[in-house]
């Protein structure tokens, strides 16, 4: 990835402190030198619909140098993992997928990060059906399943695995398969939709299995 000069990012910050009040402008004065205050303004920035100058702000910490504070670099991964996401959003496949495995690379190496490896390799597997390497991400969503298995991972975790591997197996045209799992999936999220769980249910007794894992994909709710 381009790195951002460091006058752009120190202009930028100047540019956005008046649009934040007292109580939080001293996180984007912090956000000059510490990585991790940069990135809660890159997110603040994002949510409140400032694209441009929050992807910037992600761009520069995700192509910084490793540092050897352990807070600086969990603040590049995560960095790294929230371009990926927006590439994947513009349907930029190999973009996001390359910063994904750097993220990966460099992950044993920050013991203060809240996800584990497997969900980068999720990801990961997200890139390659968007690539239309769809066996692939079969394989690699079950190699995932298998590992977070031996970990004892929460319910959450294997939920969400077990829903894109279903999705990836639908378009396999393994729909049995795709069935079974987003079933399994829907018993361990913490949420549904109830509405899109009825949805499902009707396409399913129609025989329109397509719309039916659609509408159980749609249901499973993580917050």
């Amino acid at each position: 990835m381009e790195r951002v000069a460091d006058q752009t990012v120190q202009e930028l910050l100047s540019t956005i402190l008046p649009w934040f009040d007292r109580e939080h402008a001293f996180i984007c004065d912090s956000a000059r030198t510490d990585l991790g205050a940069r990135l809660a303004v890159a997110s603040a920035l994002l949510e409140s619909g400032k694209q441009q100058e929050g992807t910037l702000l992600l761009k520069s910490i995700a192509a910084s140098d490793p540092t050897g504070d352990s807070e600086q670099d969990a603040a590049r991964i995560r960095s790294r993992m929230e371009m990926a996401y927006l590439l994947m959003d513009e349907m930029k496949y190999d973009e996001a997928e390359n910063l994904l495995w750097e993220a990966r690379k460099e992950y044993a190496q920050v013991p203060e990060l809240e996800f584990l490896r497997e969900e980068i390799s999720l990801l990961i597997a997200q890139c390659r059906f968007g690539q239309g390497f769809i066996l692939e991400a079969v394989e690699r969503a079950e190699e995932i399943l298998h590992k977070l298995n031996s970990l004892n991972a929460d319910n959450t975790r294997l939920a969400k695995v077990y829903q894109y591997l279903a999705w990836f197996e639908l378009h396999k045209t393994d729909v049995p398969q795709a069935l079974t799992h987003m079933k399994k999936a829907m018993e361990l999220a913490p949420g549904l939709d109830r509405e899109m769980v009825d949805a499902g249910l009707a396409a399913e007794k129609n025989n329109d299995y397509e719309k039916a894992l659609e509408a159980y994909f749609d249901a499973i709710q993580y917050e």
